[in-house]
């Protein structure tokens, strides 16, 4: 099995970021030192009638001018902090390589415009798979798209996680980014894994959404849906691939 990250590509993400966060901290700080000039120059006598809106479009000028630089600063902490890799996401492909062939591609951090962020996405004969990985300890329990978790002292809680809704959306926006393509036919599946296991982590799942499965037994809980059979050929499973790996 292929194991791989589009490190090329959010680098140079990256540094699209940080040329769109100069160009707008550059607008920003000359629209503000325009309204700042404003201040200085008085282009409208004090007694003059229409001095209260000069007053009022000098103040707007300059307000406009901090939100744009602030926006730069946004930027700027948001190509910094791009998630060059996930962890969780390359314990899990050490897992599957170790039993999947070189059919399959396990791509790590895939972030792109129109899909967003996912975990990973294995593409191979039977289509594509997303996962949603989590870390996360205790003992939960799942219905449909709901999470629960069972706390010592008060019993069961809200789970304040929401890793079924954020999986069927990541689905979705992977179909219409395929779709988009010209790859809508090739199915998209999705699945959800704890990395730890029991007893740091213990499940009870009820017709879930997504499958719910621990690393140890996501082999296992596949052999119903994603990898009951191949769906896909050689030929889409590279154009998938592509699409997505975009190194």
């Amino acid at each position: 099995m292929h194991n791989v990250a589009p490190s090329r590509a959010l680098a140079r993400r990256t540094r699209q970021l940080l040329t769109v966060a100069f160009v707008a901290a550059a607008i920003g700080t000359f629209i503000a030192v325009a309204g700042l000039a404003l201040f200085v120059v008085q282009l409208v006598a004090p007694n003059s009638p229409s001095y209260s809106l000069f007053v009022l479009v000098r103040l707007i000028i300059l307000i406009i001018g901090i939100i744009v630089f602030f926006v730069a600063l946004v930027l700027v902490w948001r190509a910094l902090t791009l998630r060059k890799d996930n962890d969780l996401a390359m314990v899990t492909g050490r897992f599957l390589a170790q039993y999947l062939d070189d059919r399959y591609h396990f791509i790590r951090n895939v972030s792109k415009r129109g899909i967003g962020y996912i975990d990973a996405v294995l593409v191979g004969p039977p289509g594509v798979l997303v996962f949603r990985i989590l870390d996360n300890r205790g003992i939960f329990a799942n219905e449909g798209a709901n999470w629960l978790r069972q706390d010592p002292r008060e019993g069961w809680t809200l789970a304040g996680i929401e890793p079924t809704r954020e999986c069927v959306q990541d689905i979705k926006k992977l179909r219409e980014y395929l779709a988009q393509n010209r790859l809508g036919h090739v199915p998209v599946y999705g699945v959800i894994v704890f990395i730890h296991q029991e007893p740091q982590v213990q499940l009870s799942v009820r017709q879930p959404t997504v499958p719910v499965t621990t690393l140890r037994s996501l082999l296992t809980n596949l052999g119903d849906n994603y990898l009951a059979r191949e769906r896909i050929d050689d030929g889409q499973v590279a154009a998938v691939v592509q699409h997505l790996y975009d190194a």
